[in-house]
């Protein structure tokens, strides 16, 4: 965060603050029941440090189930009831199949950016996910934690796992928010979040997507090509975010 000076004293203080506390001028008061101020809220350094932490939490909870001993006739089992959904993606067309994970994977956020019944969901589903992973793993020869290192060799996956992260963190902050007595002024953010999640997985899906049917290729180097336009995606987000937080803060404070 950045800090401000006191137009009164000349002091600095750090952006946001009420109060200057050597000369006691009171800074206006930013309305922050709009959707501007929803939108600058989510890149705060306390909702991004949360968001960072759920998601370290929720790779090494991944790691860690992976890595759980697991028989071959368990895995066969499991790998079994999960084969036929499997091949049924990869053998749509690239565009279909890009939509059908977006919509698959949307979902899964759409529940887990709900207060309480999110958060247990998020676990839940993160447990089912490195299982199944650790089955794939054991019935190709391979350790569950090798496999799930081989996943975030590839963009799609800093796509797909940090939106669940961030929809379950957006629902830990509903529910701060019911005690701070802010839920409507949450709701506003929790819209965007959910909005911005859809996107994020929309872009995992065609990621993923275009990696399977790369995955066709003999030479398997193919793959880290999808990292180039991962690259280019994500650095113009981030020039568009900063753009719009600045002037989204700007014009709170002109109209304040």
């Amino acid at each position: 965060m950045k800090d401000i000076q006191c137009p009164q004293c000349g002091n600095l203080v750090p952006e946001g603050t009420e109060q200057c506390p050597v000369c006691g001028y009171r800074f206006p008061a930013v309305n922050e029941d709009t959707w501007k101020a929803a939108f600058v809220r989510i890149f705060s350094r306390q909702r991004i440090l949360a968001m960072v932490l759920v998601f370290i939490g929720e790779l090494a909870l991944m790691f860690a189930l992976s890595a759980l001993p697991m028989s071959g006739s368990t895995a066969s089992q499991i790998v079994g009831q999960n084969e036929p959904s499997l091949q049924a993606v990869r053998s749509l067309p690239l565009i279909v199949r890009s939509f059908s994970i977006f919509s698959h994977n949307y979902e899964i956020a759409s529940i887990e950016i709900i207060p309480v019944i999110g958060q247990i969901f998020f676990i839940i589903s993160t447990y089912s996910t490195a299982i199944v992973l650790n089955a794939l793993a054991v019935s190709q020869g391979v350790t569950g934690p090798l496999a799930l290192l081989s996943l975030l060799l590839l963009p799609y996956s800093w796509l797909e796992l940090p939106s669940y992260a961030i929809a379950s963190t957006e629902g830990g902050f509903l529910i701060a928010s019911l005690f701070r007595r802010s839920f409507r002024k949450e709701i506003k953010t929790a819209i965007i979040v959910w909005l911005m999640v859809g996107l994020e997985l929309l872009t995992a899906g065609i990621f993923e997507s275009w990696t399977i049917a790369l995955e066709s290729s003999k030479n398997l180097g193919i793959l880290f090509i999808t990292w180039i336009p991962y690259v280019i995606i994500i650095a113009i987000f981030i020039v568009v975010v900063r753009y719009a937080v600045s002037r989204f803060r700007s014009e709170m404070k002109n109209t304040a």
